[in-house]
């Protein structure tokens, strides 16, 4: 196979375990790897040069003008490329997806954009930003995380199936840190036999963190002990401690932001609450099956259907009835056996499934000649 020179463009300032373990492999392979990134990372440079990767930030304008901006964005990346002589640009998340479908046509390097969600333009907005349109329209080539994203670009947004391949997220599970058994044991006895609930993600309407606390309300309403702890940020985390303030529920709720100990705080939980209904392939799932939490997640959301099996790895509910179906679970299965099945059961699905190993081979689709 011939060594390519390959570049991960990007926007973002967590971890993405997924093209982490994408680098790794392909500099196994023997090929050059480059990674851009827009935003200030506190984690990737470190990252990048243990993985033998060269990392770099842009330089950001100083410039008001959002189309003045983009093109900047358009141009320093068409001339990084050409500097390098980068043979392929894989782009991920939207706001990088569309500089790079702008600067393939000042480039020879083939340019495929990798989707990472569903239907959440439709949801938050930005479907009809002309942006968005032109990013899928002029791609040529787009990845897509899960199956029903494939069909839902072609159904509803018109995009040509010729240029759309579907390849599942792939981790090396070991990047994940390890967890910290002393501090799972930690949180256990903080629960102090109460049922520990926990909802990770952003606090954003389409995530319906809202259902979370009511169900904690509804099982604290029939004398189930219980308590709900939020990871993640957004805009509604100020109506939710409002509500946690009216339903007297103070004791029983924690806001704890992102945190880098999420397997942890997994791990020290009875249940994970997960009622969004826009995914395509959702990574806290994932960490979930990881420390062999159960789930209580909606059926027919992303990739769900494709390896969450009601009763047998996981609990799926109707998006209609999350908190009505969610509270009746919790309040049926109260035996620790059976919440740990669910768990294994999980388990080795994720590993059989979203394992590095079982999708590296579909990237030769595009890097081998």
């Amino acid at each position: 196979m011939v060594m390519k020179r390959i570049l991960f463009y990007t926007s973002i300032r967590t971890r993405v375990r997924d093209q982490e373990s994408l680098m790794v492999e392909f500099v196994k392979k023997g090929h050059q790897v480059f990674f851009i990134n827009q935003q200030q990372n506190d984690y990737l440079p470190t990252i990048c040069k243990q993985a033998g990767v060269i990392y770099k930030r842009v330089s950001i304008p100083k410039l008001k003008s959002s189309i003045v901006r983009t093109f900047f964005y358009s141009i320093q990346l068409a001339k990084f490329v050409w500097l390098n002589k980068i043979d392929i640009v894989y782009s991920h998340l939207e706001p990088a997806n569309f500089i790079a479908v702008l600067a393939q046509y000042l480039i020879r390097a083939k340019v495929i954009i990798v989707r990472h969600h569903h239907d959440l333009a439709a949801l938050a907005g930005f479907s009809n930003d002309l942006s968005y349109k032109l990013t899928y329209r002029l791609a040529n080539h787009v990845i897509v995380v899960a199956k029903a994203t494939k069909e839902y670009m072609i159904l509803k947004e018109g995009i040509n199936r010729s240029k759309i391949v579907h390849i599942n997220l792939g981790y090396d599970f070991n990047l994940f840190t390890p967890v910290d058994d002393s501090r799972v044991s930690q949180l256990r006895s903080q629960l102090q036999g109460a049922i520990g609930l926990i909802t990770v993600g952003r606090l954003e309407p389409n995530k319906r963190p809202e259902l979370s606390l009511e169900v904690l309300k509804r099982l604290t309403d029939r004398g189930i002990q219980a308590s709900l702890k939020y990871l993640g940020a957004g805009e509604m985390k100020t109506d939710l401690e409002q509500l946690v303030n009216l339903y007297g529920l103070t004791n029983q709720v924690e806001f704890l932001g992102y945190r880098d100990d999420v397997l942890d705080q997994l791990k020290g939980s009875d249940w994970l609450l997960h009622p969004s209904i826009s995914e395509a392939s959702c990574v806290v799932i994932k960490e979930a099956g990881l420390v062999k939490l159960p789930v209580i997640a909606c059926k027919g959301i992303g990739d769900f259907d494709d390896y969450l099996v009601h009763e047998e790895n996981s609990m799926l509910v109707h998006p209609d009835t999350f908190l009505m179906e969610a509270c009746e679970i919790i309040a049926q299965h109260t035996n620790q056996k059976i919440r740990n099945q669910l768990g294994a059961a999980l388990n080795q699905s994720i590993i059989e499934k979203f394992h590095i190993s079982s999708v590296l081979n579909q990237y030769d689709y595009f890097n081998v000649d």
